[in-house]
């Protein structure tokens, strides 16, 4: 069972950590600063980004 170890509140995180950890073809991405992060039984299939989604965004658009 994953359970909310995070300060983001569980009514956002938890339904897709379980989306992720139930369809095994699912991968979870995660762009927060300072709490990026996920549990373990989903590690192998995240991409976690510890940083400002604003930065974030504006960086991926320079590079296509």
């Amino acid at each position: 069972m994953v359970r909310n170890r995070y300060k983001t509140p569980g009514i956002i995180k938890y339904p897709f950590w379980q989306m992720t950890l139930e369809n095994k073809r699912a991968a979870y991405v995660c762009v927060n600063y300072g709490e990026a992060a996920c549990p373990e039984e989903i590690a192998e299939r995240s991409v976690l980004i510890d940083g400002d989604i604003g930065e974030v965004v504006k960086e991926f658009c320079k590079r296509k």
